[in-house]
């Protein structure tokens, strides 16, 4: 921040006086404070006066009496209005035995700092195509986005301009990577177009574990022995992701069970979370130290549209999800609408 003083006016003809007072801007302060200058009498001086006009047109006037020499006043400036902003104006007080008023110009820069809010949901990642969207509190002016990959290194950068684009309007991003890489964590720099800006990290990291689908009997969430094969095939690849990106972050495995369209909805939301619940306990007794997530959405979430009672075995399914242990699961679409509970199993 910055003050800029210009004398513009002289006293008695053929003389010059020293400037009667000095002035320290405090200009960059939080939201809930206004800036101030603060004015200390070099000599005595009555009625001093500061006249601003701020670059949105808005006038400002603040008045106090006498300074005795070496009396200091602070004079607000402005309303505290969030953000920045330039104001060009007067400040003048009258000397004992001058006939003419002092007067200086003034053009002051302040910054009124107000929280940047900053957000997205999954819906408006799409990690396919390279394009993140997210919303500002502020009228938004650039960002800069890295993207950073599992092995913790950049995959790659993006940036964009938005010509002060409204508040809470969806704003998008792209950036360019290598072809096959994993996202794990985005870096996104967002300036207002008052130049507040803010600095967030954005985790939206998961892995769906590919995986051979357990069978189970009619109506029953019991693991057949002869099943226990294929959890295992699938628990090597959970530990071989776990392996290469948990010095990274701490991580949670979701289960999420599936049935057909045979037999009510209650029912089968009830059959599902039963063999969710029994995957995530076999992981668990298999020594896998995560914290384990399981939830049931029954036939809500269809891998294969069909019509009711329809025995279909691509429906009858479990999701083996990986996401940070700190945000909330990396399930969209159908499942947020399907409103599963997520239960937590214990930890061993």
């Amino acid at each position: 921040m910055r003050g800029i003083v210009i004398l513009v006016v002289l006293f008695a003809a053929g003389s010059v006086r020293a400037q009667p007072v000095s002035y320290e801007l405090h200009g960059d302060v939080r939201i809930g404070h206004k800036p101030a200058l603060e004015i200390r009498a070099v000599q005595p001086v009555t009625d001093l006066r500061l006249e601003l006009t701020r670059d949105d047109g808005k006038h400002f006037t603040v008045e106090r009496g006498s300074l005795a020499k070496r009396q200091a006043v602070t004079l607000p400036i402005g309303d505290g209005a969030a953000g920045k902003a330039v104001y060009k104006g007067t400040l003048s007080a009258q000397i004992a035995g001058e006939p003419q008023r002092w007067t200086s110009d003034l053009e002051l820069e302040t910054l009124v700092r107000a929280p940047i809010k900053v957000s997205y949901d999954v819906d408006h990642l799409d990690l396919d195509n390279h394009v993140l969207q997210f919303k500002l509190s502020r009228p938004a002016g650039t960002a800069e986005l890295t993207v950073i990959g599992e092995d913790g290194k950049d995959l790659g950068t993006g940036s964009a301009t938005y010509k002060k684009a409204p508040p809470d309007t969806w704003l998008a991003i792209s950036w360019t990577q290598p072809p096959g890489a994993r996202v794990m964590m985005m870096k996104l720099r967002v300036v207002a177009a008052d130049g507040l800006a803010t600095d967030l990290e954005l985790v939206p990291w998961s892995v769906a574990i590919a995986h051979e689908d357990v069978n189970f009997a009619v109506n029953s969430a019991v693991i057949e022995p002869g099943e226990e094969a294929k959890l295992d095939a699938g628990l090597a690849k959970i530990v071989e992701v776990v392996k290469r990106s948990e010095r990274f972050m701490k991580m949670k495995l979701y289960v999420a069970g599936h049935t057909d369209t045979v037999g009510t909805g209650p029912s089968n939301r009830k059959l599902s979370l039963g063999r969710a619940r029994a995957i995530a306990t076999y992981f668990r007794r298999k020594h896998l130290a995560l914290p384990i997530a399981f939830a049931g959405f029954g036939e809500d979430v269809l891998k294969v549209k069909t019509p009711d009672e329809t025995d279909e075995p691509a429906n009858r399914r479990a999701d083996y999800v990986l996401g940070p242990a700190a945000a909330p699961p990396p399930f969209k679409g159908p499942y947020l609408k399907a409103r599963a509970e997520w239960k937590q199993l214990p930890d061993r």
